[in-house]
């Protein structure tokens, strides 16, 4: 224990009154925390690649409505979660919580399905909700990039140059996190920096330089379908409901639970504050 502070020690303690030994360093802090779930949400990422999908599905009064349903959706899980890891505070993943919650004999079954195929809040397939979204995020920055590329030069951006970017940030992500946790947390902090720095900015640039600014009644109450072909939209053709469910997508892609799944199994990490 030589090095430790009294507050790991103390931790160390309850752990063993626990019956667990501490295996995990718990060198994180609350700011190395809310940057992974920062980073994951990324609002800037949010505003290049879902932006336009929003105003074609719904537009901006409907933008705010289902941000504001989500937001809440997303407190309720999260104010659950906080219950859950209060009382079972030996481990982050929500898999464990399955086995210590679920009756014992289908303990080990319903903690499997959890650990590999539930994600928590969306009920999608959590494997395969982890490798759609890591390589979609991926490859919307791979276009990001082929298209910033094309400022100032004579870069024209193809398919295949965008697939080999796209292979080489997929390939960047295996190499970072070979680094392990003390390397990603800075990387974390650098994240938030970074996004609050160019949200503000965004904002700024918005307000001073817009052409022209809308009225508060079209930000928030207006209803557009840009969805369909030959100005004939998906709510003539079929309903304004079918376009609306579309347009949730685009608040849940970013606020998917992700960030409720992944945090909760990084508290380990953090001291008993």
């Amino acid at each position: 224990m030589e090095g430790q502070s009294d507050k790991q020690i103390q931790d160390e303690h309850r752990l063993a009154e626990m019956g667990y030994r501490q295996d995990l360093k718990r060198d994180w802090s609350m700011l190395h925390n809310f940057g992974v779930s920062f980073s994951i949400i990324s609002v800037i990422t949010g505003l290049t690649t879902l932006f336009s999908y929003g105003l074609n599905t719904g537009g901006p009064g409907y933008i705010w409505q289902i941000i504001d349903l989500n937001t809440r959706k997303a407190m309720f899980v999260g104010a659950g979660m906080a219950e859950i890891v209060s009382a079972i505070p030996t481990s982050g993943g929500p898999y464990f919580w399955a086995a210590i919650m679920a009756p014992h004999h289908a303990s080990a079954f319903l903690s499997w399905v959890t650990g590999w195929y539930v994600e928590i809040e969306t009920s999608k397939f959590n494997l395969l909700g982890q490798v759609a979204v890591t390589t979609g995020i991926t490859f919307g920055l791979a276009g990001l990039v082929s298209t910033t590329a094309t400022v100032g030069t004579s870069y024209e951006p193809t398919a295949g140059k965008t697939l080999g970017i796209y292979a080489v940030i997929l390939f960047s992500h295996g190499v970072i996190n070979s680094f392990g946790v003390r390397f990603l947390r800075y990387l974390n902090n650098t994240s938030i920096f970074l996004h609050s720095v160019g949200i503000s900015c965004f904002c700024i640039a918005v307000l001073a330089k817009a052409p022209t600014h809308q009225s508060a009644k079209f930000v928030f109450s207006t209803f557009n379908d840009g969805t369909g072909v030959d100005t004939i939209g998906w709510s003539i053709r079929a309903s304004p409901a079918y376009v609306a469910a579309c347009g949730i997508l685009m608040s849940q892609y970013t606020i998917t639970g992700m960030a409720h799944y992944l945090i909760p199994r990084f508290l380990p990490q953090l001291p008993n504050l």
